[in-house]
C-alpha cells in the first residue's frame, strides 16, 4: 500500500491553506467579477472619480480676495446658500455644526463654508449667522458662479439644500441630499478622519 509519507502531507495542507484565499481572490476578480460584493461603506453619494476643484476667485465677509486654498487642507462641509438664510437653511447649518462638534479634538480638522450666491450678501449674513454659526466660513464668487456651475453640473439635477463635501486636497469626493440622517453623516466623517492623514 502506497501512502503518502505524513510530511508531504502535512507540506500540501498547508499549501492549500496558505495559497488557497489567494487563489479564491484570483478567480473572483479576473474570471467571476459578478460574484464580488457591490455594497458601499459610505452615506454620503460618492464622487467617483473625485474631481479636483477649478480655479476659483473668492472673497470672504471681510472683502479679503481668497482663492480655491480657502477650500483646502481640511475637510470641507460647502453650503450653496442664498442671500439671506431661511428655516431650512438654518436647520441645515444646525445639523451640520453638530456633526462638527461630535467630533471633539478632530473638529478643527473640519470647517463649514457658506457659499453666498454674491459678495453684497456677505455682510447682511455675517449679521444674521455671526452670533449663533461663529465657526462658518462665509464666501462669495467674486466673478462668474465657476463653483457652483461646477458643483451642479452633470448628473441629475440636485436639490438646493445639498451639502457638498471636499477633501483637504481640493477635490469634490461627495454629496449629501437635503434630508440627512446626521449620525449617518458623522460615521462618514468619523471613517474618512480616521483612514486618512491629510487635513
Amino acid at each position: 500500500m502506497n501512502q503518502v509519507p505524513r510530511g508531504r502531507g502535512q507540506l500540501l495542507l498547508l499549501a492549500a491553506l496558505f495559497f488557497g484565499p489567494l487563489v479564491a481572490a484570483v478567480l473572483l476578480y479576473f474570471v467571476f467579477p459578478q460574484f464580488q460584493p457591490q455594497g458601499r461603506t459610505n452615506y454620503g453619494e460618492l464622487i467617483d472619480p473625485a474631481r479636483p476643484l477649478p480655479a476659483l476667485a473668492l472673497v470672504d465677509a471681510d472683502g479679503k480676495a481668497l482663492d480655491r486654498e480657502a477650500l483646502r487642507g481640511r475637510w470641507t462641509y460647502l453650503y450653496l446658500g442664498g442671500e439671506r438664510c431661511d428655516a431650512v437653511c438654518a436647520n441645515k447649518l444646525f445639523q451640520f455644526r453638530q456633526i462638527r462638534t461630535l467630533l471633539n479634538e478632530k473638529r478643527m480638522r473640519v470647517q463649514r463654508v457658506y457659499l453666498a450666491p454674491d459678495a453684497a450678501a456677505l455682510p447682511a449674513l455675517r449679521e444674521q449667522l455671526g452670533a449663533t454659526h461663529p465657526d462658518l466660513q462665509l464666501y462669495a464668487e467674486s466673478a462668474a458662479p465657476v463653483l457652483r456651475a461646477f458643483l451642479q453640473a452633470g448628473g441629475p439635477a440636485r436639490d438646493p439644500q445639498s451639502v457638498y463635501l471636499i477633501d483637504p486636497l481640493g477635490n469634490w469626493l461627495m454629496v449629501y441630499p437635503a434630508e440627512v440622517d446626521y449620525r449617518k453623516v458623522l460615521d462618514d466623517i468619523k471613517k474618512l478622519l480616521r483612514i486618512s492623514q491629510i487635513g
